[in-house]
This record gives C-alpha cells, structure tokens and sequence, in this order.
C-alpha cells in the first residue's frame, strides 16, 4: 500500500478554526497516513509595507500552528509541524519545498500539496510552477462561491489533463490535481485580524467565534494585531 503524506502550509496567521475544518477533510478525503502542517517563513507575493498586510513573527505563527495541531482529532493520521520554511533564512519558493520534501519522503510515496483557489489561479505566477507537477499532486481548497474560471488558459490546460478523483491522488506519487467540493475555506484570517484590531484591545474583548481559544488566548496574551493608530 502506497504511503500517502499531505502537506497544508500558510501564514496561519492567525490558525483558526477554518484550517482545521480544513486541515481534517484533507486528511479523510485523501486517507493520509501523515498530514504536514508547514507554516510559511517568508512568503515572497506577501505585501509587508502596511500595518493591515504585515505577516506576524514567525515565532508567533509557529506558536498558533501548534496550538491548532493540538486541536485535531485524527486517529489514522499522524500530524507534524514542520518548520522547514521558517527555519529557511532566504525566500521560500514552493518549488524548493516540495523537493526537499520529496526527498523525505521517498519517490515511493504519494505527496498532496493544499492550495488555496484564489492561489491555483495564479499558479503561473510562481517561481518555476510546472516543476510543482514533478514532486507533488495539487489539491484545491475552494472558498464558497469561488469559481476556478478566473484560471487564465495555461491553468485551465492543467486542469483539463490533470484533474482526478481523491482515491486516484494515492495510487500515484504526483502529478494530478484534485477539485473537490470538500475542501473549501469560508473564514479568513484578514478578517479575524482586522476584527481584533477593531476591538483596541483584546484584554477585554470577547473571542471571536473562528478561533480555538488556546489560540485566542494566545493572541491576547502576546497582543497580537493590535492597532497602532
């Protein structure tokens, strides 16, 4: 039986309870045997010249991300964090991480990367994206209401030839992409961080109802996206 490992990487900045929602539907729809949940150290298409587009330290996000994992319940998956990225000191490219993790890995097993569909549709944009296909399958998180025909033609070519149905990702090591209906993510982390800072201060500030409350808890006691006006 072919090992099947996914990987969910993000800012998760902060983790909520939108990726974990997320995080298990990837783990049952694909039977993984390993779920990766790979916080980003420097994400290079991220603004970080505004205090509402600021990712946090990666210390923070590593913290948050532990917290989540903390929070999931699965019997039949093992759950990581790895720190790959953020103990990276240069960019990180989603090209290179795919490949160190396919040497992990084994050419053996089958290796799913999570992507977000606003993210899919401008795959082209990355730094080398067809090697993505030598290294991993891709899954689809759509958020409601999303529609993948934004995709400019060259995404919608690999769409054509590569879509497949969840059991097919773990019958082969890489190269397919997987639209699913299952994996959708209807909460967003600007809004969460955008709500907090609304509140001034989340001293006395109720949780918000996206956010597990060792998270929230977290965040309240370092202070995290706080407004500075």
């Amino acid at each position: 039986m072919t090992l099947c490992v996914g990987i969910f990487g993000g800012t998760f900045d902060p983790f909520h309870h939108g990726h974990l929602t997320l995080a298990a539907d990837f783990a049952k729809r694909l039977h993984l045997n390993q779920l990766i949940l790979l916080p980003a150290g420097q994400p290079w298409q991220k603004a970080h010249n505004t205090t509402l587009n600021q990712v946090s330290a990666a210390s923070h996000r590593l913290a948050m991300t532990r917290l989540g994992a903390a929070q999931l319940k699965l019997p039949e998956t093992e759950i990581i964090v790895a720190t790959d990225e953020i103990e990276r000191a240069s960019p990180s490219y989603t090209v290179d991480t795919l490949a160190a993790w396919r040497k992990k890995v084994g050419a053996h097993t089958s290796l799913s990367f999570l992507i977000g569909a606003d993210q899919f549709i401008r795959l082209d944009s990355w730094h080398q994206w067809p090697r993505l296909f030598d290294y991993a399958h891709l899954c689809v998180a759509a958020r409601p209401g999303f529609s993948l025909a934004a995709a400019p033609p060259v995404i919608a070519t690999e769409i054509a030839q590569r879509t497949a149905p969840a059991h097919a990702l773990c019958l082969l090591t890489h190269g397919l992409i997987l639209l699913d209906s299952e994996l959708a993510l209807d909460i967003s982390a600007t809004q969460i961080r955008a709500q907090i800072r609304a509140s001034r201060s989340t001293l006395n500030a109720a949780a918000p109802p996206s956010l597990p409350a060792p998270i929230w808890h977290y965040i309240r006691q370092h202070q995290l996206y706080q407004s500075t006006l």
